[in-house]
């Protein structure tokens, strides 16, 4: 719920509503004939519920206790609730370890449902009158008569009646409701001040006095509301659903900015990586266009080594490069049957006696200095009879790979 002040606050009047506009500039204007559209317009409406509607109880409780669970509980076990009711509580005051509450508990009104749907937050009119020192106040509202008694300028009590004129009935329940609640400590003392508020009769006025024995006076004219500056947001049930729906609402509409910036942040994150990569890649590229003229000469030079190579070095010499292997023939019994040079592809083959005299030349080829540039694989020697054993390996250079693929 709005944590604002009231802009606007509806309430019902005499036989109707009336709706009073609080500028931030300028006295308070009053719409006689309003209506929910209007209500709607206004930044932070309140809505004076109907004071039918409300049931108001004062209690003492502890001032440890939760007052709305407490003031249900208490409003329960006196079977004084309507089915559907919200229960709310207003603190008074505090006094000898105790303190006063004023529990509400407040249904729809078919006159206010459409209003309630649309207003912000809630009040009871009797918490909307300044006393001004009276000690009950009594007006009407859409024809019937209502009051409220003060205690020290606070509303502890207020009631709709069903009357319709300042009759003996009505005088009566003023009567016990104010001995009822000096009874019970709600009330220091009996009221010595009425005040009627709206359109009465001067005799009617003088008969309460009368029979109360209590002074009196007359207002004719209505005073704006007097917004306190904290409200008991006492919402029917209607009103209240829609203040939860609109938090749903209001929740569902954060949640998703929240979603929308994180989703920002990260597009925003990824632009910025996107940037740095195409700057980064924009600094490769110049990096390869000033290698490229490098590595065209390092090829260059690399070609012409691989075609000058074989004339002047000694390991590219076939002739030697058999010399060398068969200068690692372990001894007579070994004898080669296959030497094969192509493109720097080496392939020896042989017979030997037994099989560890193939692995032992296999060793030593593979140390020999001058065919250190070949990588080796061998096979596995194979029995070619009594006394013989055929073997071979493969050489090959780098190079030679290269220009296989």
């Amino acid at each position: 719920m709005s944590k604002s002040r009231p802009d606007a606050v509806l309430r019902p009047a005499a036989d109707g509503w009336e709706l009073w506009r609080f500028p931030q500039k300028g006295e308070p204007s009053c719409d006689s004939s309003p209506s929910a559209k209007s209500l709607s317009n206004c930044r932070h409406p309140l809505l004076a519920v109907p004071t039918r509607s409300v049931l108001a109880v004062p209690l003492w409780i502890s001032p440890g206790g939760e007052p709305r669970e407490l003031a249900e509980l208490e409003l329960g076990s006196r079977h004084l609730l309507r089915k559907g009711a919200m229960v709310y509580s207003t603190l008074l005051l505090e006094n000898e370890g105790r303190s006063l509450v004023l529990a509400l508990a407040v249904s729809d009104d078919e006159q206010s449902n459409e209003f309630a749907a649309k207003a912000l937050s809630f009040e009871s009119p009797a918490l909307l009158f300044p006393s001004e020192n009276a000690d009950i106040l009594v007006w009407r509202e859409f024809g019937n008569l209502c009051f409220a008694l003060y205690r020290e300028g606070l509303c502890v009590f207020f009631s709709a009646t069903g009357e319709s004129t300042l009759g003996p009935a009505f005088c009566g329940l003023l009567a016990r409701t104010a001995l009822r609640l000096r009874a019970e400590g709600v009330l220091q003392r009996i009221p010595a001040r009425i005040r009627m508020l709206g359109t009465f009769e001067q005799s009617d006025c003088e008969a309460v006095g009368h029979s109360l024995r209590i002074d009196w006076d007359h207002v004719r004219e209505i005073p704006p509301p007097s917004i306190p500056e904290r409200v008991s947001e006492c919402a029917p049930p209607i009103g209240n659903t829609e203040i939860l729906k609109r938090a749903r609402i209001k929740k569902a509409s954060v949640a998703a900015a929240i979603v929308l910036a994180v989703y920002a942040g990260i597009l925003l994150i990824v632009a910025a990586d996107l940037a740095a990569k195409k700057i980064e890649l924009s600094g490769l590229d110049s990096r390869i266009n000033a290698l490229a003229e490098q590595s065209g000469s390092a090829e260059k030079l690399v070609a012409d080594w691989k075609a000058f190579r074989p004339a002047v070095d000694p390991g590219e010499f076939a002739i030697d490069q058999l010399a060398a292997v068969a200068g690692e023939i372990p001894g007579e019994q070994v004898r080669l049957t296959q030497y094969n040079l192509d493109n720097g592809r080496l392939v020896i083959a042989g017979e030997a006696v037994d099989v560890s005299q193939a692995y032992e030349f296999f060793e030593r080829v593979k140390r020999n200095t001058l065919l250190g540039d070949f990588e080796w694989t061998t096979r596995q020697p194979q029995l070619a009879g009594r006394n013989k054993v055929r073997f071979e390996m493969e050489g090959a250079k780098p190079d030679a790979q290269a220009r296989e693929e």
